[in-house]
């Protein structure tokens, strides 16, 4: 049986359901890098520049690690997943940049770019699939099987409930009387060793979480259909719509912001979301940008505080 290798970063907090399904129902073996540790971040700094966000570093460990454990590694370059909208950059470029590992397995890396035609996705899926089998109805279906897995995943998020392939924080014992909007990108914050378990912290002093992902498309869209200028960068646009939405629910106490140091859309887009939120209206912003180098000590103390200020202004 192939083993097929899905680095457990990036793009894998929100689109791996999909690709899991299609390689299981074309008689794959899927393989998943185990969660984030120092150690992936230490073999993924070997092999690129310093100036290179902490998410790609913590990718490249992932990478490393499952390179002799797979006979393929599953590493897309996601330009675009819907008409009008980019990924970010290092999406883009992952494929080339995993050219300086040694000994890679040979990679399934297809461009997957909704930019223009909706049909594109179809040749991606059949450039893929033919890797594992010749026959165009068994990819058709495996594909079928795949984007209704991916349904049920988005699904969850929409009941404002964690799916089950991510790991939930512990349910608060008691009902919450704090809920916060945490604003950040999937692949940082539902990843334990980036976010130092932010989520979790959270739910032990009895916060409950409402995220981007909990949010549905048109939603997004709605908040930022009157926004001077168009968002093109997708992750940008689900933060900044995130912040529009919540930021009327009266029952949202505060805000928590998470980006990495570094980042080129999100020094554009936190900037935008930080002045949204201090002129519409009075509730506190917790903004916190990390890297390698960022101390869970510190990071803690800021919670700590950022809480007490939150149950301050609920008395």
């Amino acid at each position: 049986m192939v083993k097929i290798g899905i680095p457990r970063a990036l793009s894998y907090y929100k689109y791996f359901p999909l690709w899991k399904a299609f390689f299981l129902n074309l008689g794959a073996e899927v393989v998943v890098s185990p969660p984030t540790k120092k150690r992936m971040l230490d073999l993924g700094s070997r092999y690129v520049v310093d100036e290179v966000c902490l998410p790609v570093k913590v990718y490249f460990g992932h990478v490393n690690y499952l390179k002799d454990k797979v006979d393929f590694l599953f590493t897309p370059r996601v330009v675009s997943v819907e008409k009008g909208q980019y990924s970010c950059p290092k999406f883009l470029g992952i494929p080339d940049m995993l050219k300086n590992i040694d000994n890679l397995p040979p990679l399934i890396g297809p461009t997957v770019d909704l930019t223009k035609k909706d049909r594109t996705v179809f040749n991606t899926v059949y450039e893929v699939g033919k890797m594992l089998s010749q026959n165009k109805y068994r990819i058709s279906m495996a594909w079928f099987q795949a984007v209704k897995s991916q349904a049920k995943f988005t699904q969850q998020w929409l009941a404002q409930s964690f799916p089950q392939e991510l790991k939930a924080p512990r349910v608060p014992k008691e009902k919450s009387h704090l809920n916060v909007c945490v604003i950040g990108h999937e692949y940082i914050l539902f990843d334990s060793f980036l976010s130092m378990n932010l989520l979790e912290k959270l739910a032990n002093l009895n916060i409950t979480v409402f995220t981007s992902e909990m949010l549905s498309r048109k939603v997004i869209n709605n908040e930022l259909r009157d926004y001077p200028k168009k968002i093109f960068w997708d992750f940008a646009r689900d933060s900044l719509g995130a912040a529009y939405y919540y930021s009327k629910q009266e029952d949202i106490a505060g805000f928590i912001n998470i980006s990495s140091f570094g980042c080129g859309p999100d020094s554009m887009s936190n900037s935008m979301i930080m002045h949204y939120l201090k002129t519409c209206g009075n509730k506190p912003l917790l903004n916190l940008v990390i890297d390698e180098h960022t101390g869970e000590a510190g990071l803690n103390t800021r919670i700590e505080a950022f809480y007490d200020l939150l149950r301050r202004k609920a008395v």
